[in-house]
This record gives structure tokens, sequence and C-alpha cells, in this order.
């Protein structure tokens, strides 16, 4: 079927000009014609049964999009890998002149006037106006303290002498939380304590991203002091926690007075950190506290306060642990528990066990069980266990095992 549309300009209507001169040019593209004149436009199009429909559309729009998409995308490809190329091929050259600066920058024995100048000096001797210098450049400054001992003031000195002091104030008030979260990086690398209250009311922001990034941030730049600690509501991952706990050791070799506030406070995390950072410096709990921590309610509070009893060596606790194993539900607490009093338990906690042995059902619980009454009775396995080992082919391949770990 052919559809035709005709438009005839107003001048045609009343000029009474000749037929030549109305003579249409036409043109085909595909299944469209289209036709021009001095004084009309003519169009066409052929519609062709739906099967040919979608094979004129994936002919002449698909294919002809995919692959003007395809090269965009191969010369994008192609120019970022070219201009990452040439700026390694830049920083290369310049790398040494750049390391030697910065560390006579670091070490150097003048004041602030004439660190000033050398600053000034040293921004032109390199293409410091060039983005890639200035971003390799602030990422040197930032780990400076992880290659060299800086002091910190002088640190902070140079940073602002390099202009990115205040670019990192614009980041911290940013509305997007990932810019604010590399404002916190930056103020954290180069340890600006004045930034700390600043940052702290980040803790209360409804991004949990955002609430670590400022914890991490005031925990380095505070390591002593567990105000942001206490105060935080959110659940610590293991890799926080770890770092934490790293960041806290490494700042002094002895305990933070206030680290039994940890304890009080009313998140979990917080809590178990508290217990944690007490094992890392052998400081012994009270049995108050040891008490209170391995009835909580909590079962992962309860986990971490009877393995510490083991790892502190607590001997004392032992009649407490011998009550818990016979409340506990957790699987995980209970074999903590057989864990600590491997450690600290007595011939009673192994007479205790053995009592209990026959009706466990767990088999991971009776292995533990095993193990421990063997640590604390090496007259276990002779005098009780060879005749329940007879009745019992599970019991023996434990029991075996236990004796010989290699054993297979």
């Amino acid at each position: 079927m052919k559809t035709e549309m005709m438009v005839l300009y107003p001048c045609a209507l009343f000029c009474g000009l000749p037929a030549h001169y109305l003579h249409v040019y036409t043109f085909n593209v595909g299944p469209f014609s289209l036709g021009i004149g001095p004084f009309m436009v003519w169009s066409s199009f052929d519609f062709p049964d739906s099967d040919d429909l979608a094979i004129a559309a994936i002919r002449y729009v698909f294919l002809p999009f995919l692959i003007i998409n395809l090269i965009v995308v191969i010369f994008l490809l192609l120019r970022n890998q070219y201009a990452h190329l040439r700026t390694k091929t830049k920083i290369e050259v310049l790398e040494k002149q750049i390391n030697e600066g910065l560390v006579d920058l670091i070490f150097s024995k003048n004041g602030m006037d004439s660190l000033f100048l050398k600053v000034r000096a040293f921004k032109n001797s390199i293409p410091f106006h060039e983005k890639w210098c200035r971003n390799y450049i602030l990422d040197k400054i930032l780990n400076l303290s992880q290659s060299y001992q800086v002091d910190p003031e002088r640190h902070l000195e140079i940073f602002k002498l390099f202009g990115f002091y205040e670019k990192s104030q614009k980041l911290l008030r940013h509305r997007k939380w990932y810019y604010r979260s590399l404002g916190i990086y930056r103020v954290q690398r180069i340890m600006d304590d004045s930034k700390k209250t600043e940052i702290r009311r980040f803790l209360y922001d409804k991004n949990p991203e955002l609430k670590s990034n400022a914890l991490m941030a005031l925990v380095t730049l505070s390591p002593q002091r567990f105000g942001a600690l206490c105060d935080f509501d959110e659940p610590l991952t293991k890799a926080e926690e770890m770092k934490i706990l790293d960041t806290i050791h490494q700042s002094s070799p002895h305990m933070p007075k206030n680290t039994p506030d940890l304890l009080e406070s009313k998140n979990t995390s917080i809590v178990i950190l508290g217990i944690k950072l007490m094992v890392l410096y052998k400081e012994s709990f009270s049995f108050e506290q040891i008490k209170r921590l391995a009835w909580f309610s909590n079962f992962r509070i309860r986990r971490e306060a009877v393995k510490a009893v083991g790892k502190l060596g607590m001997e004392e606790a032992n009649t407490l642990l011998l009550d818990l194993f016979d409340v506990e539900h957790d699987k995980r607490a209970k074999i903590n528990i057989l864990k600590s009093l491997k450690k600290v338990g007595s011939r009673n906690a192994a007479r205790f066990l053995q009592a209990r042995l026959e009706k466990e059902k767990d088999t991971d619980l009776v292995f533990e069980m095993i193990d421990c009454i063997h640590t604390l009775d090496p007259n276990f396995f002779e005098d009780l266990l060879a005749p329940l080992m007879a009745q019992d082919k599970v019991l023996e391949g434990i029991a075996l095992h236990v004796k010989d770990p290699y054993l297979v």
C-alpha cells in the first residue's frame, strides 16, 4: 500500500506557474521516499507487513545504533588508555624530583617563612598547574606519615602551603556523603585535630558509610579517648574492629585508662571491642565484670566473655563456666566455654563434663568435651572412656583423633 502526502506552498496556489516548475526530485532511502520541488515537499512510505517492518527496524535503526555506540566506547577506552600512559610517563620523569623535594620540605630545619619560599620554588619547578601533577603531589603528601616520622604540625603546614587545605574544607561541607568521606580521609591522614568537632557530627548522619568513616577518623585522631566509640550506635564490621584495635594498640603500649567505659556501651559491637581490647593488653577483668558479661542477654557478648576467661587465665571463673555450660543454648558459646576450661579448669571440671558426655548428641560438642576432659585428666581414656568406645564407633573415632590429631 502506498500512502502519499503533498504539501503545496501558498504561492503555488495563486501564481499559475507552469507544471514543470512543480517537478519533484525523488530520493529513496530504504522504505522511505522523499520528493522536493520549488513549491512543495512530497514524501511517501511503503507500509510493509509486520515481518518486513521488524527486519527494517533491525537493519536501519538497531544495527546502526549498536555500531555507533560500539565505536564510541572503543574510542573512549583508547583515549583513556592513552591519557593514562601519557600521565604515567610524565610522573616517571618527575618522580625522583618530587620525592626529593618533599623529603627536603619535611626534614628542613628552617622556619615557616623559609618553608613558604621553598614550597613556592618547588611548585614553580614542576607543572603544578596541571591536574595530574596536583593529584600526584596530594597523594604523596597524604601518605608522608606512612613512610616517614613526620612532625604533625609541619605536615599540616605543608598541606596548607600547597593549597589543599581549603579544598578539603569544601569537601567536608559537601552535600554528598562520598565527598564528605573524602574530606574526612584527608583530615585523618594529616592528623588535623582541629576538625574533630566537625567530624563528630557525622556520627549522627543517616548514611552508615559516612558514620563509619567518621568513627575511624576520630579513633585515629584521639586513640586514647573513647567518646566517639561510646556514642556510636552502628554495628562494627570485622575489618573496622581490627583496624580500631590496631590503631589503639599502635598509639600506646599501655591500655587507655577509660577502656572499661566501653563495657557499659549500649552497642553490642562496642562492648565486644572493649573485651577484645582488655584481652589485647592482658588486663584482667574483675570477677563481677566477667560474671555480668558472661550472663549477658546477647549471645555475641557471652561468646567473647567466656573466651576472654581462657585467654586471661582467670582460674577464679572455673565455677562460673560450669554453671554457664548447663544453661547456655548457643553452640559457639558452649564451645568457647570448653576451650576456656581447658586452660583454667580443674579435675572437678573434668568430672562435671564426664557426667554429661553420654547425654550429648552434637558431635562437635562431644569432640570439644572429650578434648577438654583429656587435657584436664590424662587418665580419662584408660579409666572411663574405653568402655564407651567399645559401644560407639563415632565416639571411638573422636577419641582416637583427640589423642592423635594427625590420625586420618
